[in-house]
């Protein structure tokens, strides 16, 4: 009997190996059903970015139709007033879009996802190449653009557009060592969109668009970048009705003095209307005279500004769903009462 029962139980040896292999077993088992649901979970992240940026995308591009919609019921003239509340507000920006004053701010609401839209008139922008030196400065200061690098950026860019191979004084022309390199020679001639300045030697994607640090061995330096206050349509005069602030503060008058603080103040709350609120029937001024008589404006600024100038027309449209965003931008001419595009761009964004 001993010998039968001595028999019968295992060796302790063999039962701790025997656990120690169970333990890997679950171990590994664990681990492998944790890498499939993180797996699970990331594809399931993945699918849900892709659906929502589609979305987004689609409401972005729905609100450029929108706005070309407006656009095209601008050419319309003065329709009746209309019972829908949505319809008297299509009706009323469509009536501003005719006095070239712009849109913005406008929310369109689609399932799962909603566009916001501007449509502003290009004019509302200093056309790069309508700029004299002292207007470049009045830009390059705006935009916090170091002024040790304001000769170099203001006589290249003359040097880049101008006809003919001659110098300025700190500026560059084909047969400097950065066009050679870069192996073309200046342009000679006018931009045809701000992305162009790239191309002229010392304007970094810090001066465009704005960024941290320009050059190298030199202090960093924040800039807000020049590409928000420039255009390459129009005449050149500002559209004060969709100037921004920072276009205004550009805006020098005879004697050479920039406009106040207090009067950009003033025409930014003159020109919404007794009511304050954008997208109403009281927006803008009338003409460049009732704008200097309604704020402190200068009168000798009258012949660079202008009220109605909506020949070129910026639109841009930002689509929402979930935590995604999706921009498109563009810029039609309407000049001839037909939306037409002349440039497009898109941008994704979480």
């Amino acid at each position: 009997m001993r010998a039968w029962l001595a028999n019968a139980v295992p060796p302790r040896g063999r039962s701790g190996q025997a656990m120690v292999v169970a333990l890997w077993v679950v171990m590994l088992l664990s681990m492998l059903i944790a890498s499939l649901a993180y797996e699970m979970h990331v594809e399931s992240a993945i699918t849900s970015y892709s659906r929502k940026r589609l979305k987004a995308q689609a409401a972005a591009e729905g609100g450029i139709e929108y706005a070309r919609f407006l656009l095209a019921r601008s050419f319309e003239g003065n329709a009746e007033e209309q019972e829908d509340e949505s319809l008297e507000s299509e009706r009323i920006m469509a009536k501003n879009l005719a006095r070239g004053i712009g849109v913005t701010a406008c929310k369109i609401e689609f399932p799962d996802a909603t566009a916001t839209v501007d449509i502003l008139p290009e004019a509302g922008r200093r056309n790069v190449n309508a700029l004299s030196d002292e207007d470049w400065e009045e830009i390059l200061d705006q935009s916090g653009v170091p002024e040790e690098l304001w000769p170099d950026l203001i006589d290249g860019f003359m040097d880049f557009t101008d006809e003919g191979d001659e110098h300025r004084l700190n500026g560059a022309e084909k047969d400097d060592p950065f066009y050679e390199s870069q192996g073309y020679p200046p342009k000679n001639a006018p931009l045809d969109t701000v992305d162009e300045l790239l191309l002229v030697k010392g304007f970094t994607p810090e001066i465009v668009y704005g960024g941290r640090s320009i050059g190298e061995g030199k202090e960093p330096v924040v800039t807000s970048g020049i590409a928000p206050l420039l255009t390459t349509w129009g005449d050149g005069k500002v559209n004060i009705n969709t100037a921004s602030r920072e276009v205004l503060l550009t805006l020098t008058d005879a004697r050479g003095n920039l406009i106040d603080d207090w009067v950009v103040d003033d025409i930014l709350s003159a020109r919404l209307g007794e009511d304050g609120a954008a997208n109403t029937e009281d927006d803008g001024f009338e003409s460049v005279a009732d704008a200097i008589s309604k704020t402190g404006l200068d009168g000798s600024l009258a012949e660079k500004l202008s009220v109605s100038d909506r020949q070129y027309v910026r639109v841009v449209s930002t689509g929402e769903a979930g935590n995604v965003k999706a921009g498109v931008w563009a810029v039609f001419d309407v000049g001839n009462k037909e939306v037409v595009p002349l440039y497009w761009r898109e941008a994704i964004s979480k």
